[in-house]
């Protein structure tokens, strides 16, 4: 009875260690939910079509910074609400979610319609969340959404975030540029968009912004951009810095670009250090 008592706990502490998460960078788990929820009986009345694919952290070898992180991605895909249930769970209930939303909106206004008009309710809901640079230091996140709620088009924008992998916590301008940033890097962001226009032989060359359709004025550091490991991208959605028609803008700064406007002792020195070693 005692050998199987030992054996029983000894089996138990094998699981335990086995299940543990020693990993030293982010690993994540794929959920998806592909769904169509038709507005009434009628299906010719319209539709919410949800397509859903995204990457939940689940292992690193810090509870707590993995919660950190796990929990601020899961804010920013699907709203506070959700932080608390279980990976399992979230994405299937969001979709269930948007369907209430979208029958709450659109219900009493189909009520209230003509039944022979044609108009139909069509939306969209299309939501991926993934992981960019991963290792030891840097975890980058990446969401592209697409929503689409009737009128004369959807909107589609990209959101990113990155996590100090030491603290947990979301690397922000502040942590990464010299005090005073904003209008020196507000010009490199002018400059490389030129200069990105004239490098991408697909597109025609901008001479100067002024003639173009940016907003020159709105061209500023937005908070918005993902690391890589030879530079920092800043990403501007529809309506940020010019009209809907030019989409998004992503400007690429490679590090070398940064010169002089980088703090000595920030999380991405290594990476800086490196990529000016190669």
């Amino acid at each position: 009875m005692r050998k199987t008592y030992i054996l029983l706990i000894l089996s138990m502490l094998t699981l335990l260690f086995l299940g543990s998460c020693k990993q030293k960078t982010v690993k994540t788990i794929e959920k998806k939910a592909t769904n169509r929820y038709f507005l009434a009986a009628d299906t010719t009345k319209g539709a919410l079509n949800v397509d859903i694919s995204v990457e939940i952290p689940v292992c690193f070898d810090n509870e707590i910074i993995l919660d950190s992180v796990r929990n601020e991605i899961i804010r920013n895909l699907f709203g506070n609400s959700y932080v608390a249930l279980p990976n399992k769970l979230i994405v299937e209930k969001f979709s269930a979610d948007l369907s209430k939303e979208y029958k709450q909106t659109n219900s009493s206004i189909l009520e209230q319609m003509d039944s022979t008009a044609l108009y139909s309710f069509n939306n969209e809901h299309i939501l991926e969340g993934f992981s960019l640079l991963n290792d030891k230091d840097i975890y980058s996140y990446g969401i592209s959404r697409y929503v689409f709620m009737g009128g004369a088009h959807g909107l589609s924008t990209l959101t990113y975030i990155n996590f100090d992998m030491k603290t947990g916590r979301k690397i922000t301008e502040d942590d990464l540029f010299l005090t005073g940033f904003v209008s020196t890097l507000s010009e490199i962001l002018k400059v490389r968009i030129v200069e990105q226009s004239v490098e991408d032989k697909d597109i025609k060359p901008i001479l100067n912004l002024e003639s173009t359709d940016y907003w020159v004025e709105a061209i500023k550091p937005n908070g918005n951009f993902y690391i890589t490991d030879e530079s920092i991208n800043y990403v501007f959605n529809p309506y940020e810095i010019a009209p809907y028609y030019m989409g998004q803008t992503e400007v690429v700064i490679p590090f070398i670009r940064l010169s002089g406007l980088l703090k000595a002792n920030s999380v991405i020195s290594q990476i800086v250090n490196n990529d000016a070693i190669l």
